[in-house]
């Protein structure tokens, strides 16, 4: 009886004590998975934390960058000629050295680009030729072309009246988010996202040599284009040819300072010679060894006045981005 007893008991208590080892086990788990995610918070945090640094200081190199750039628009000696030579670099006359291109820091590195937007092509003011050659000149498909072209005349125009492949409110509406036609000029060229027909990677490229649309319009300046800052690109799709090109390109160099009077083959072709007042302001700009840039856009309004050179700002765009490679 005595043995049964002590059987009894000596079976309980290994029980009890198997019953606690599975408790701490369970415990032990429970704490490591805590500490795991503790961990990984933490490491969270600290790249939050880092990121946050690398990103605000990439956008006050940025922004210097920027001021660097109206410095240099403010210090234009002659306000009547800008150019933009052969090998894509602005000028503003042809005793200032040019600033754009790639600056280094002690601490990161930053890129500025000048344009300007009488250089592009004011799809405001586009007529439906124009159009055509534009975006056939960027790859859009001839199924898509007239649909496009009209829809953009459509978007702009005051009326509700369709072009034959264009849409108004009933298409518009009849989308799972709905809108309406503008029937107005374009505020800003992204708005071209809204008109029917117009794909993403005909705005801005595949990035496997396709042609964007993008770097070639605008909707800021005046109708014209701009002899001595049209690219080369620009002035291919206005139908010019390799020797007209070069014979502007020519002209457009630190000794000759640009066009000041326009041939009229070239006038005939949709070129005047303008004095620059909206320009863009791009600047690419990241830390040393950093993963994460800030890119600033500005367009600029620049006139002359009593008091010297006066610059507003009437388009104003920033993004941090994610650097590859």
């Amino acid at each position: 009886m005595n043995a049964r007893l002590k059987g009894a008991a000596a079976s309980g208590f290994r029980g009890e004590h198997g019953i606690a080892l599975m408790m701490v086990l369970w415990v032990l788990v429970l704490l490591s998975i805590i500490s795991m995610n503790f961990l990984a918070s933490t490491r969270w945090g600290s790249a939050s934390v880092r990121n946050f640094k690398e990103d605000t200081q990439a956008y006050y190199l940025a922004l210097s960058g920027f001021q660097e750039a109206v410095n240099y628009l403010t210090a234009d000696k002659d306000l009547s000629v800008d150019f933009l030579d052969g090998e894509g670099t602005f000028w503003i006359d042809s005793e200032t050295p040019p600033i754009t291109g790639k600056h280094t820091t002690e601490d990161g590195e930053y890129e500025i680009r000048i344009s300007d937007e009488n250089g592009r092509i004011n799809i405001n003011f586009a007529t439906e030729d124009r159009l055509a050659k534009l975006f056939s000149y960027c790859g859009v498909k001839q199924e898509d072309l007239n649909v496009v072209i009209d829809s953009i005349m459509d978007w702009k125009d005051p009326d509700s009246e369709h072009h034959l492949s264009g849409a108004e409110d009933d298409y518009y509406e009849a989308l799972p988010e709905p809108y309406k036609a503008k029937n107005s000029i374009f505020d800003v060229p992204e708005e071209l996202a809204l008109v029917k027909g117009m794909k993403p990677e005909y705005l801005y490229g595949t990035g496997e040599g396709s042609i964007a649309v993008m770097p070639f319009i605008t909707t800021f300046g005046k109708n014209m284009i701009n002899i001595n800052t049209a690219s080369k690109e620009i002035m291919e799709i206005l139908g010019l040819n390799v020797v007209e090109i070069e014979t502007i390109f020519k002209q457009r160099n630190k000794d000759y300072g640009g066009f000041r009077f326009i041939p009229q083959q070239f006038s005939a072709r949709g070129l005047n010679a303008v004095a620059t007042q909206n320009f863009r302001i791009e600047v690419f700009a990241k830390m040393h060894h950093s993963p994460i840039a800030s890119r600033v856009t500005g367009i600029l309004y620049r006139r002359p006045s009593a008091e010297g050179v006066k610059i507003q700002t009437i388009y104003w765009s920033e993004r941090a981005e994610a650097v590859r490679g």
